[in-house]
């Protein structure tokens, strides 16, 4: 249960909070000024949670470096 606490507080639960926040205010603001067909949103918001969390994660995982 202790580990499971400090995953929920650690700095790289809090950059996942922050960065699906913002990537919610991204896809409103695109819904208020460019309306899309809610298929294509979904598509849209998948993407980029897709991108967003792929440079999160390459940022946190360790790295192999192939020599």
């Amino acid at each position: 249960m202790r580990h499971f606490i400090a995953t929920l507080t650690s700095g790289v639960m809090a950059s996942v909070l922050v960065l699906h926040a913002l990537e919610d205010v991204v896809l409103l603001t695109i819904g208020k000024f460019a309306p899309l067909p809610v298929p294509l949103m979904y598509t849209v918001g998948l993407g980029m949670s897709w991108i967003v969390f792929g440079l999160l994660l390459t940022r946190v995982l360790p790295h192999k470096h192939e020599g």
